[in-house]
């Protein structure tokens, strides 16, 4: 299990309501800011907890949006096959790049490493540059991408297409890519903190985890058990969401994964001959998101009743946040691990923050 032994309360500092269903939420690196999205189009900001708006509703939601690593630019894109880049640097964001895409865009992620931006555009993912207002490739598919993500070193892009994930490497993309086969399409992937492991939310009611710091020097073909991908099944139904843990160096713990799966949370976290695993089952209705607190083994659990459990080593409850009856989408922690905020089914947005009892 994960030792914690600073017990962790948060405050409701803010509450904000949009007009509609909140779908993303995302905080920036650099200064105490968030920006949050909703399913009519609207894109707000709040800078040191004081809202202003970068979208007003348009009637087409706003599906993905994000933070460069460097703080410097904002990322969304949506239903109206659009990807808007905000330029961060100045009291107020202004548009500086509009990518017309024509095609619904609800996967977009930055580059940790630079500020290049990858993103679905139709059966093909698209890597921009923003700081030079061009594209840098075009990676074509047979389908859809169901997910794309980084690794957190930048230097390799996986992408989750039908029942494959394709890990291509980004400092030299005629290289050949990585594949992992999977019994069944992945709706979502999830690289670990550390880099060391790609997990992938399966159609089938399992999760797969990959070992990439294992399948990387690979040749051929794994041939021996242990570096086969594994493989967790028997959740009781769909895995909406996985959360890895961001432990700091210094603690020298394994990485845990938390799987929201119907009212569960399901967590794994590997030994050096095996895998321990438990779940968290306090939650009355379907668990939508998980996440951990940076740096710390807090993990934050939300579902759809309007509650957000806080489990103190990702194993005893500590604290219960309530809000909106209505229900809740999404929660996201700031980067500094001193801020929660959590998007509701009827465009409520709560901000809480962390005191030390």
């Amino acid at each position: 299990m994960v030792s914690e032994s600073v017990e962790s309360i948060l405050e409701l500092v803010v509450q904000e309501t949009l007009l509609d269903y909140i779908v993303a939420i995302a905080w920036s690196p650099v200064g105490n800011i968030v920006a949050v999205a909703a399913g009519d189009g609207e894109v707000r900001l709040l800078k040191n907890f004081a809202p202003m708006s970068l979208c007003p509703p348009t009637g087409k939601s706003i599906d993905a949006i994000g933070f460069s690593g460097d703080g410097q630019w904002l990322a969304a894109g949506g239903q109206d096959g659009r990807v808007r880049l905000w330029q961060m640097d100045g009291e107020i964001p202004i548009v500086v790049e509009t990518i017309v895409c024509d095609f619904w865009i609800d996967r977009l992620v930055w580059n940790p490493a630079c500020n290049q931006l990858a993103f679905n555009q139709g059966k093909t993912v698209q890597v921009w540059d923003a700081d030079h207002g061009e594209a840098v490739i075009v990676l074509e598919s047979s389908s859809e991408p169901q997910d794309i993500r980084w690794s957190p070193d930048g230097r390799h892009l996986a992408i989750a297409i039908q029942s494959n994930v394709h890990i291509w490497n980004a400092q030299n993309w005629n290289a050949p890519r990585y594949q992992w086969e999977l019994m069944s399409p992945a709706s979502s992937i999830v690289w670990s903190a550390d880099g060391v492991y790609l997990a992938g939310a399966i159609h089938d009611h399992s999760v797969g985890i990959l070992d990439w710091s294992k399948a990387q020097q690979l040749q051929d073909a794994p041939t021996h058990e242990s570096d086969l991908p594994m493989l967790l099944q028997g959740f009781p139904g769909k895995v909406r969401r996985l959360g890895w843990s961001d432990f700091p160096a210094s603690a020298a713990l394994p990485p845990v994964l938390a799987a929201a799966t119907c009212e569960l949370v399901t967590m794994w976290m590997p030994t050096s001959d095996d895998l321990e695993s438990w779940v968290l089952d306090l939650h009355d209705g379907n668990v939508l998101d998980v996440a951990f607190q940076p740096k710390s083994g807090l993990l934050a659990s939300l579902s759809e009743e309007g509650r957000i459990i806080l489990w103190q080593a990702a194993v005893e409850p500590s604290q219960v946040l309530e809000g909106p009856q209505s229900g809740l989408s999404c929660l996201a922690w700031d980067p500094q691990g001193q801020h929660l905020a959590a998007g509701g089914q009827q465009g409520e947005f709560l901000i809480w923050s962390m005191t030390i009892s």
